[in-house]
């Protein structure tokens, strides 16, 4: 990679990099924008680039790299979706190149990519990027509602025919009723995102992410189950943002997913998930009988809390 740090390209299509980088460094087409943020060196802006034909096709791919011999090391499970999703949300600007035959279609690829990274900056063809600035800290996509970010947005009423919503929770998903959900749940769905509890393991954030395949597992514990001698050792931020949205009974427990979808109906998703909830005589037994309720995610996922 060049040592330039004027602005780095990146994207899974090396032509389409190449098509507009010019004298800038570009990262490796399997590499994510916040491995440099991460690496120590200095944080020039970061530019993914996406070719308008091969996006919808390339965020829907549920192989994995290694299926295509481009895995990092033998512990790479990435699939193809999540990393194109990953360099799309993680850049400071979004590029789409090339057109489709359908002006319409052109118009769809933007909003979906303003839906996937609302943060990112959004420049046309030719425009100038001198205005993109850097991202200081990597914040993961799935994480960000821990930290009072935004995971998403809520635009529920289809743009071109995407449509985008969030599903804010507090008491706990089912295990059960979630897993058996699953599958009509990402139906449609190009893209979802965050962070969620099971009623049968109350200490775990857990996360969701998909796009191609979905892929469930711990994060974290919640600061509920932290001692207060300990909170100091947690990101300020993530201590604020469960402060100013404490719950007396849940504590920081809660769900913030987000979900991006072309034709994707957002009221059927919401009772989906509302569905998945514990019901009033569920959630009245209080938490030694969630903990025994059957859980197919069991196996998934430690049985003790991650660290905070």
């Amino acid at each position: 990679m060049s040592t330039s740090t004027d602005m780095v390209f990146c994207g899974f299509w090396p032509h389409a990099v190449a098509e507009v980088a010019g004298r800038f460094a570009v990262l490796p087409e399997t590499a994510e924008p916040d491995q440099i943020r991460t690496a120590g060196r200095p944080n020039p802006p970061v530019v993914t680039v996406v070719p308008a034909d091969l996006l919808l096709d390339g965020l829907t791919d549920e192989r994995s790299l290694r299926d295509v011999g481009l895995h990092r090391d033998d512990a790479d499970e990435r699939g193809i979706g999540d990393l194109i999703a990953r360099q799309i949300e993680q850049a400071d600007a979004v590029l789409l190149t090339g057109d489709l035959d359908d002006d319409w279609e052109t118009e769809q690829l933007r909003v979906l990519l303003r839906r996937l990274a609302p943060w990112a900056a959004h420049p046309l063809p030719g425009d100038s990027l001198t205005s993109v600035t850097g991202s200081t800290e990597p914040v993961e996509a799935t994480c960000r509602g821990l930290r009072g970010h935004a995971v998403g947005v809520h635009e529920p009423l289809p743009a071109h025919g995407v449509s985008a919503c969030i599903f804010r929770a507090r008491r706990p998903l089912h295990p059960g009723r979630l897993h058996d959900a699953l599958d009509d749940i990402t139906a449609g769905v190009l893209r979802s995102r965050g962070h969620f509890w099971l009623a049968s393991r109350p200490d775990l954030v857990m996360i969701w992410e998909s796009a191609g395949d979905l892929g469930i597992g711990p994060h974290s514990g919640w600061l509920d189950q932290l001692p207060a001698e300990h909170w100091d050792e947690v990101d300020a931020e993530r201590r604020l943002a469960a402060a100013l949205d404490w719950d007396p009974y849940y504590g920081d427990r809660h769900h913030h997913l987000s979900f991006t979808g072309i034709d994707l109906d957002p009221v059927r998703l919401h009772r989906l998930l509302d569905g998945c909830l514990l019901t009033d005589d569920e959630l009245s037994r209080g938490e030694r009988h969630w903990r025994t309720l059957p859980d197919p995610f069991r196996r998934a996922y430690p049985s003790v809390a991650a660290d905070v």
